[in-house]
């Protein structure tokens, strides 16, 4: 005698027998009132007890494509085209019939192709023209009618059309698809079986109230539980490590007092460069150290005032004390628009229009530079660009700024060093130690230059710092390439604390 079969299992070998010892998968999907998975799961284990014989069978149906869906609402072009030479008194040459189809050389070429194949249409010197045919009869169209109106259709439903359907499927209207079938029938240890089903428990896994109410607990067998078994592992739906790393960024941030704002991805080269006391001839605003936009390649500058005053900056140094950079400045240089290079261009904005200290602001989002993708760089990633300006704000200010925003981010140790930036003097450059990489720059910094500030109408000092996070965030989770902090791999996710703290 077999051993207990679970009520799933005796179910189907019960709708086999009332269907007549054999039946389809998709009849005792019906039957049994189960998904396909589930029976398929069901039909196998009794197969390999010899319950059940099971046949799969490969059947090919037929659908339309994207583009015969078209052509059966309407019409195939060589209908139309027959159309409109017979509109033309049957005879026209090429250039008429695209005119009146309006289509180009190439559509054309295709229509006049399949009109000559089926005896619409000859060529007689320059002129197309047409024979007695009836295209209102056309087969082609008739079969991808037919496949509209029924769907998925099997092949041994459409063999009057064998012919038809080879074009089609040549023309890519019709595409032909493979589908799996499978018949069960019962074996005579499967009938011997059911007739000795009276003698044979039925396991259940778990005491229901039908049972209970029907009485059938006491004829049933309960499947054994394993104490020792381990359980299954369950993972918590959670926020990625990189976006909960973000959010406490912010946070520390904004309890320091400072604001976030934002701005365009896609920036003038005024406020991404020209502001910022960067000469146009800079290296930096090459084709490979920034990305232009293509279309629209210009934009506008919203300030005409302010534009006059960087122009005289660039050119001879206007009221601050410098010279300038010497050349002369072009306005559509200026106007040129690219993805966005670096945070500072959300700073210019932000000053042009807070021109009263104090000001505390920030900006955590997305720049784009051409780079090669390894362990460290990549060509969009996020940024950190941080103002504080008021009077007596120096360069010890920005210093402790950054070294309290590293100490509440529990990076550790700060270093800095002198640095050179266009835009800032004195300038630092500062790094933090990785567990894996050693010291790496994480931040450049300094005090905004007279000739950044005062074309803004600025006349208090004011610090900035521009962070690249996502080095911050490879320390803080303990990660030594920069592709990881946006990985889908689950093994990782998984594997990470539920809170940020807790990676620390």
């Amino acid at each position: 005698m077999e051993a207990g079969l679970s009520s799933l299992e005796l179910k189907v070998l019960r709708k086999l027998s009332e269907l007549g010892g054999m039946a389809s998968a998709d009849d005792l999907t019906h039957a049994c009132q189960i998904d396909r998975s589930s029976l398929m799961s069901a039909l196998n284990r009794l197969s390999s007890r010899d319950l059940l014989e099971l046949e799969k069978t490969e059947e090919e149906l037929f659908d339309l494509t994207s583009e015969g869906r078209v052509y059966a609402e309407q019409k195939l072009p060589e209908q139309r085209l027959y159309e409109e030479l017979t509109a033309l008194g049957g005879a026209a040459t090429p250039q008429e019939l695209s005119a009146r189809l309006k289509v180009d050389e190439r559509s054309l070429t295709i229509a006049l192709g399949w009109a000559r194949r089926k005896g619409w249409v000859s060529i007689e010197g320059r002129l197309v023209k047409a024979k007695k045919a009836n295209p209102e009869e056309d087969e082609d169209h008739r079969v991808l009618r037919e496949l509209s109106r029924r769907g998925l259709t099997p092949a041994s439903e459409l063999n009057a059309y064998v012919s038809s359907l080879s074009r089609l499927k040549e023309r890519k209207l019709v595409q032909a698809k493979c589908r799996s079938t499978f018949k069960a029938k019962l074996t005579e240890h499967g009938k011997r079986f059911l007739e000795e089903l009276a003698e044979v428990p039925l396991e259940v896994t778990a005491l229901t109230p039908d049972l209970l109410k029907s009485g059938l607990w006491s004829s049933v067998r309960f499947k054994p539980y394993n104490v020792m078994a381990e359980p299954p592992i369950i993972y918590p739906g959670k926020k990625h490590p990189y976006l909960m790393f973000l959010e406490e960024v912010r946070k520390v941030l904004l309890a320091m007092g400072f604001e976030e704002q934002d701005g365009p991805f896609v920036e003038t080269e005024f406020w991404n460069f020209d502001v910022l006391f960067q000469a146009q001839d800079h290296p930096a605003r090459e084709i490979h150290d920034s990305f232009r936009v293509k279309k629209p390649n210009r934009g506008c500058i919203e300030i005409k005032e302010l534009e006059e005053k960087v122009q005289r900056v660039h050119e001879d140094g206007w009221i601050t004390g410098s010279t300038g950079w010497r050349y002369r400045w072009d306005p559509e240089v200026a106007r040129r628009l690219v993805l966005r290079t670096q945070t500072t261009a959300v700073s210019m904005r932000y000053l042009a229009t807070h021109p009263t200290p104090p000001v505390r602001m920030f900006c955590l989002s997305k720049v784009f530079r051409p780079d090669v993708l390894d362990a460290k760089h990549s060509m969009e990633f996020m940024q950190l660009e941080g103002i504080y300006g008021d009077v007596g704000v120096s360069l010890r200010h920005l210093l402790g700024v950054i070294e309290g925003l590293a100490s509440a981010l529990g990076l550790g140790e700060v270093k800095f060093k002198p640095g050179y930036f266009p835009f800032t003097e004195p300038s630092v450059e500062g790094f933090i130690k990785h567990p894996k990489l050693g010291w790496v720059e994480f931040v450049g910094a300094g005090m905004f230059r007279p000739e950044v500030l005062k074309p803004l109408g600025i006349d208090f000092p004011v610090a900035a710092w521009g962070i690249g996070i996502e080095r911050l965030a490879m320390v803080v989770l303990d990660i030594d390439d920069i592709r990881e902090l946006h990985t889908r791999r689950l093994e990782w996710l998984r594997s990470r604390p539920l809170y940020l703290r807790e990676v620390r």
